[in-house]
């Protein structure tokens, strides 16, 4: 449930849970005028990099809030000059377990402090989550470095709980 505040800067602003007991403003529009604006300056890879970090996180069941995931990749994109998937996956993943899954200022300004998880159980879970997956993607690099094309693909599948594409296709 959404509850319309007002108006700012030519976006609408509303008020919705914040998944930590208590209130935060958020504006929809602003922030995918913001992923918009990642996404064209790094010619259309931004959005094929939120879904990859978001498809991790639904099939390893990883409870960490979509909205955080999807501005976390945009605020990291945006200091990127170019988006290499396999490259952009491992350190996104390294970020989020390096920083501990730590609250994040929105990058619009509107809802203060965009929390990750829902409870302090739960990012504990989605901690252990993230660390495998930060260590498959780091597996799945170095050995595409090393030409092992054919092990990078297990590591992806162990990464997307068997959902990426077989090496076989």
């Amino acid at each position: 449930m959404a509850d319309y505040i007002k108006e700012d800067s030519g976006f609408k602003v509303y008020e919705i849970a914040d998944c930590n007991d208590g209130w935060m403003r958020i504006s929809p529009d602003a922030h995918n005028a913001y992923v918009k604006l990642v996404d064209d300056q790094l010619g259309g890879k931004l959005k094929p990099l939120i879904r990859l970090i978001k498809a991790w996180k639904f099939y390893q069941g990883a409870p960490i809030s979509s909205f955080y995931l999807e501005m976390r990749v945009a605020k990291y994109a945006s200091q990127e000059k170019v988006i290499v998937y396999d490259i952009d996956v491992k350190n996104i993943l390294q970020q989020l377990r390096d920083n501990a899954l730590a609250a994040m200022q929105d990058p619009m300004g509107f809802s203060g402090y965009i929390y990750p998880c829902k409870t302090a159980a739960l990012q504990i879970d989605a901690l252990s989550k993230l660390n495998t997956a930060a260590t498959r993607a780091e597996k799945a690099w170095a050995a595409t470095s090393n030409g092992d094309v054919k092990s990078a693909f297990e590591w992806w599948q162990l990464l997307y709980k068997d959902k990426f594409p077989s090496y076989y296709l």
